[in-house]
């Protein structure tokens, strides 16, 4: 068994693990209050089978996924 971590280990580990859900979350906070983006939410079994049978592509008619969070979907801009 491994000894046990150091003090300072111990909060490196910490701010290894909490820093990149800081940075995400704040992304995604800050895309949904100043961009206007709606939230996304889970969508109901029954949605889920609707759609399976109108529609050919997971993107649901979307060309992309993902994205910068400062950019809004849908709109050709490169950030410089």
């Amino acid at each position: 068994m491994a000894p046990p971590l150091a003090t300072d280990a111990k909060r490196l580990r910490t701010m290894v693990i909490a820093l990149p859900v800081l940075i995400v979350t704040s992304a995604i906070l800050y895309r949904r209050t100043f961009m206007g983006e709606k939230q996304r939410l889970l969508p109901r079994p029954n949605d889920v089978l609707d759609q399976q049978r109108n529609e050919d592509s997971f993107l649901h008619g979307r060309t992309s996924m993902g994205g910068a969070p400062w950019i809004r979907p849908g709109s050709d801009q490169q950030p410089r």
